[in-house]
């Protein structure tokens, strides 16, 4: 596996989270059940955004590197 390969498993397993707590959000009868559901999707959509930011910043490095 390489990098860019890592980067997509991790960012599908990323969507695939968000897309599985929005469906139980709103399945969910329970107000403080499904805030609690959203805040869940919230901080995978920040965790994704790093894991991005993360990954641009190595692929940056090793373009810069010479070999």
């Amino acid at each position: 596996m390489n990098l860019f390969e890592a980067l997509d498993m991790v960012a599908k397993d990323e969507k695939e989270l968000q897309e599985k707590y929005i469906k139980l959000a709103d399945q969910e009868t329970d107000p403080f059940v499904k805030a609690f559901l959203h805040r869940i999707v919230k901080d995978a959509v920040k965790h994704e955004k790093k894991v991005y930011k993360k990954y641009e910043k190595i692929l940056n490095t090793i373009n810069k590197k010479t070999y």
